[in-house]
């Protein structure tokens, strides 16, 4: 009884006890954050104003235990915290809640007040890149987020944040100049860590109930399910991460990353490993894109699948130990199984085992297995790619028939659907080296009967698709390799297209080439991505075409078989051609061809670019050999027509932003405008003349009238000659060449012979001779012109001027000065008025220009009743060595010699004789040199005069008075192409 009693009484003493510690803790916990508040929310309050660009603002705040217990929390509710400039009308972060929790006992004992976690609850997040690399996020903070924990601010208040926690938030992140944007909804994460010596560890795990991803316009991801945990090392001292023990879970397919990244101050380089293990086709699919993702649910799928791939690269500047581009991939896939719930057949007996590489265009691929099977119907390959793209060994085996009818039915695509029935059997092996005309022993066939494509991009399907081809190569050499197309028949809409072909030697190709039909590609190409340069428009073909091509790689090549060639191609819908070469699609608007022999004539060709448009008659040759070989050349003589021309409009350009001051603001605000980001291309291998007459021709503010002239394109370069035109009120012979050397730089040169130029025109309208001729900003009159200049142009396409080279006469008449501050400070420095603002009847000058120095020789001209002599030099940047003789009236035989330095707004004058010359500024680019300059010259003289514009034209009647259906080709059923 008595232990009883001493039982309860302990007990009760116990309970005592704790009841007494958890009402202490009570008081404890409801006194702290009233005795520290005001002092825990003015360090907070003061701490993020000193840390923050932006405004935070908020409702209310409050300080508690138990927000998120045992954590004293000091919370902002109703949080929004504003976007710096220029995205301001945004708010990068709304919350409801955003909250600090606080060491306690740094509080008490220290006095100190250390963040130890931070709370984001209900919110939403929106981080922006924008096209012109402009984010929303560098600028919030004055101060790096992370700073080591012997930091403190001078208010007592320590930043270091080593955990975060972000629950059920919306994220948004869309970065305009990549063209990427991320999307989630349900963005729950936990992360911790700390630093320690300048290495940061960081624990976290991610969960995500929807996430969008999009990318160039395609979605990749859409309302997946992600959860990711990750363990991350990042060293602070040498800016490294390394991605230790990372797994990442999209939907229902995990995948294990680890490796390394280094960063630099202009590049980065990596080294990560992907695998996923263990894991099923049903894993994979649920990671493919939303649509295929509710396909999958009505999917039978069986399946193992084990994948490791390597990335390893660098982007920028790194140290040259780390320059390597390595890409690798291991894949397995066993006992697969797809079939459509509702399907009477699977395609079962998946197995694929590929291993492969790729690493600085050096590739070793290895397929050692790729079989399935339908309908009793077995599939089976082999193949190894090893070496370069110019020196590859091939070998593989592979053999398929496939009811395309019975596998569209058991898989039963979204959004595309197929019938058909394909054979295919290839046999491959040796060498394929083009430059040494190797190809591998070869005999394979394809075939397709009665094909169909349909897609949700078209309503109507692509039908009638027929399709016999053989591969043949019985040796390993090109001359001993033959293709031969039976047929290539298929319906769209209303129109039909048929073709059979057949090429032997690869070296010297002999052809035969019949076609018919109509080809919509506008239509086309919403079925399906068609890798055509031709984007819209509709074709009508009529061809028959026999003959030989020559390989331009051999010296030695020539016809044997004579080119016999016939039919027509109309364009009957205006077509638009998208090309690198221009920086906008090209127009098509009608035209014809006429195929004649050798010759591919075509009239009434209408092309507009922008709002350029031109009309071309002519023919071209030589047109497949430069379809077929790489480096085969387009030649041909065409007469070009044209009402207006822009020239800028052929010029790359990207948006900028440039600065401009807003007045009433007192301050600069960032303008978008349109800039010119490169030099012009020229198309490569060209040899085409153009008997060019143009109306107009804009170049910035510059309008040229009436240029008539021979314009050429050879080796990538631009030749004009033999030119007439009129511009600034006079007439101009202007004969040159321009030729790009790369995307950023370009070379020029010409001869120009001009009559009766106005000055003052020529001052606003032309930059060069602004350049070149300051003083004419102050004077009228006219001026003509012979010179001959040459330099490069860099990616303003504005000429270097240290570059320009030159020699010639300018002579200007009844020139009138107006506000000229050299003679006007030269009048009023010599006391001779009539030297301000002076009429001069004639100048005759000649000049030099070399190494950023204009060198003027000794000319003279009459102020009455002055006679003035004057030589000298002026740098292109404006500086002035000039020296001067005024002869004094009435014969101008004594003078009094001046000497004129400094530059055209501040200089000196003194008497005398004696100045030093200017410094020379010698052209230290070495994108190209003297004889590059003399070889891209010569050729302007090797520019063919080519046809007369009455030839042509006479050509063109020709054209028309030919009866076309002597021309048209059999029909395509009755086609027989001789072996």
């Amino acid at each position: 009884m008595v232990k009883t009693n001493n039982k309860k009484g302990i007990l009760i003493l116990v309970l005592k006890w704790l009841l007494g510690v958890v009402v202490a803790l009570l008081i404890f916990m409801f006194a702290i954050p009233q005795i520290f508040n005001d002092y825990i929310s003015q360090e907070i309050k003061k701490g993020i104003n000193e840390n923050l660009r932006s405004e935070l603002q908020f409702k209310t705040s409050e300080i508690s235990f138990f927000r998120h217990f045992p954590s004293l929390t000091f919370s902002f509710e109703e949080v929004n915290l504003a976007e710096p400039e220029p995205f301001s009308k945004e708010r990068i972060i709304t919350a409801k809640e955003l909250g600090f929790g606080i060491n306690i006992f740094k509080l008490i004992f220290s006095n100190e007040l250390k963040v130890e976690e931070t709370y984001l609850t209900d919110c939403d997040i929106r981080l922006v890149k924008d096209k012109f690399g402009r984010n929303n996020y560098d600028n919030i903070f004055y101060v790096d987020s992370i700073s080591s924990q012997d930091d403190s601010s001078s208010l007592g208040l320590n930043l270091n944040l080593d955990k975060l926690k972000i629950k059920n938030a919306n994220v948004l992140y869309k970065d305009e100049e990549n063209g990427i944007t991320i999307k989630s909804n349900g963005f729950n994460y936990k992360g911790k860590g700390g630093l320690d010596k300048g290495i940061l560890e960081l624990g976290s795990q991610l969960d995500i109930d929807s996430i969008d991803v999009i990318f160039d316009k395609v979605e990749y991801l859409k309302g997946k399910t992600l959860k990711a945990k990750s363990f991350t090392i990042y060293d602070t001292k040498t800016l490294s991460i390394e991605l230790d023990d990372n797994t990442i879970s999209l939907n229902d397919l995990n995948v294990n990353f680890n490796g390394r990244l280094d960063v630099f101050d202009d590049g980065l380089s990596y080294n990560v490993v992907f695998n996923t293990k263990n894991g099923t086709l049903q894993n994979v699919v649920s990671a493919l894109p939303p649509k295929y993702t509710e396909w999958s649910k009505s999917m039978d799928m069986n399946g193992d699948i084990d994948a490791t791939c390597n990335l390893i690269g660098y982007s920028g500047t790194v140290p040259d130990s780390l320059k390597r581009e390595h890409v690798s991939l291991d894949l397995v896939i066993n006992n697969g199984e797809i079939a459509h719930k509702t399907a009477n057949q699977k395609l079962e007996n998946i197995q694929v085992k590929f291993k492969g590489s790729l690493e600085n265009g050096l590739m070793d691929f290895r397929l050692d297995n790729l079989n399935f099977k339908l309908q009793d119907e077995l599939t089976a390959g082999k193949l190894v790619l090893k070496g370069r793209e110019d020196s590859l060994y091939v070998k593989s085996n592979i053999q398929s028939k496939v009811d395309l009818t019975m596998l569209n039915e058991t898989l039963q695509l979204p959004d595309f659907k197929f019938n058909g029935i394909l054979w295919s059997n290839w046999n491959m092996e040796g060498v394929y080296q083009p430059l040494a005309s190797k190809f591998p022993k070869t005999e394979g066939s394809f075939k397709l009967t009665n094909g169909f494509v349909q897609t949700s991009g078209h309503p109507e399907p692509i039908k009638n698709i027929n399709i016999d081809a053989l591969v043949q190569n019985n040796g390993n050499s090109y001359s001993d390799s033959s293709l031969k197309i039976n047929a290539l028949n298929f319906s769209f809409l209303e129109n039909k297209f048929a073709a059979k072909a057949f090429f032997q030697n690869f070296d010297q190709p002999e052809y035969e080439i019949n076609s018919v039909g109509s080809i919509d590609f506008t239509s086309l190409h919403q079925v399906v991505d068609l890798p055509f340069l031709i984007s819209k428009g509709a074709l009508k073909v009529d061809l028959n075409l026999k003959g030989q091509l020559s390989n331009p790689d051999d010296e030695n090549s020539t016809n044997v078989t004579p080119n016999s060639h016939s039919g027509t191609l109309d364009i009957v819908e205006s077509i638009q051609i998208e090309t690198d070469v221009l920086p906008q699609p090209l127009l098509v608007k009608g035209g014809k061809f006429l195929f004649l022999d050798d010759k591919m004539a075509f009239s009434n060709l209408n092309i507009q670019h922008e709002s350029t448009q031109v009309s071309m008659n002519g023919f071209f040759q030589d047109y497949l050999n430069y379809a077929l070989f790489s480096n085969g050349i387009l030649r041909g003589d065409v007469k070009l027509e044209s009402s207006k021309i822009v020239v800028t409009e052929f010029f790359p350009k990207k948006e900028q932003l440039t600065s401009q001051a807003a007045e009433e603001l007192d301050s600069e605000v960032a303008v978008v405008e349109e800039v010119i980001s490169g030099v012009m291309q020229v198309p490569k291998d060209m040899d085409i003349t153009f008997q060019i007459q143009v109306d107009t021709l804009k170049y910035n503010l510059l309008n040229i009238n009436e240029l008539s002239g021979v314009l050429g394109i050879k080796d990538q370069g631009l030749y004009l000659k033999s030119s007439d035109l009129k511009m600034v009120d006079g007439n101009a012979q202007i004969e040159g060449f321009y030729h790009p050397l790369n995307l950023n730089e370009a070379i020029f040169s010409m001869d120009i012979e001009a009559k009766n130029l106005n000055i003052k025109k020529g001052y606003e309208t032309i930059q060069l001779f602004k350049e070149l001729v300051p003083a004419a900003e102050k004077a009228s009159g006219s001026v003509s012109i012979s010179y001959n200049m040459s330099g490069s142009l860099d990616n303003q396409m504005l000429p270097l001027m240290p570059s320009l080279k030159g020699k010639g006469t300018l002579k200007a008449q009844d020139l009138q000065f107006e506000g000229y501050k050299l003679l006007g400070t030269i009048s009023k420095e010599s006391g001779f008025g009539k030297l301000n603002d002076p009429s001069v009847k004639e100048i005759a000058i000649n000049s030099t220009i070399e190494n950023n120095i204009l060198k003027m020789e000794r000319f003279r001209f009459k102020v009455s009743p002055f006679r003035i002599r004057t030589e000298g030099e002026t740098s292109l940047d404006g500086m002035l060595n000039l020296k001067m003789r005024i002869g004094l009236p009435p014969l101008g035989v004594i003078g009094i010699p001046i000497v004129i330095n400094g530059t055209s707004e501040d200089f000196n004058i003194k008497l005398g004789s004696k100045s030093p010359d200017l410094d020379e500024f010698k052209n230290t680019g070495d994108s190209y040199s003297e004889e590059e300059l003399q070889r891209v010259s010569v050729l302007k003289d090797s520019i063919r005069e080519g046809m007369t514009i009455d030839e042509i034209d006479e050509m063109q009647r020709k054209i028309e008075k030919i009866n076309l259906d002597s021309l048209r080709v059999k029909a395509v059923d009755t086609l027989k192409i001789q072996q």
